[in-house]
């Protein structure tokens, strides 16, 4: 799995697998899914689902989604990359 750096809110880098990354086109935004490798239970791993930019070359901070309709359209577009 590739490696990424996001850069935390305390300013450390920190390097995580990039699970997938995808755009939305009609809100012009780009988000990732990013593990740790933190295990949740036998089998499932943690994840964690982002809007990104990046900072400087190969360099990203994620920013929160906060929004219901951002979201709603975040989990379309992960069930359509599901789908194939």
């Amino acid at each position: 799995m590739k490696k990424i750096s996001i850069k935390n809110v305390d300013g450390t880098i920190e390097e995580v697998d990039l699970v997938n990354a995808f755009k939305i086109g009609d809100i012009n935004k780009r988000f990732v899914i990013l593990s740790k490798g933190e295990v949740v239970s036998e089998g499932m791993s943690k994840i964690y689902i982002s809007e990104f930019v990046e900072e400087t070359p190969g360099i990203y901070s994620l920013i929160g989604i906060n929004d219901d309709d951002v979201w709603q359209k975040v989990k379309q577009a992960m069930k359509e990359i599901v789908e194939g």
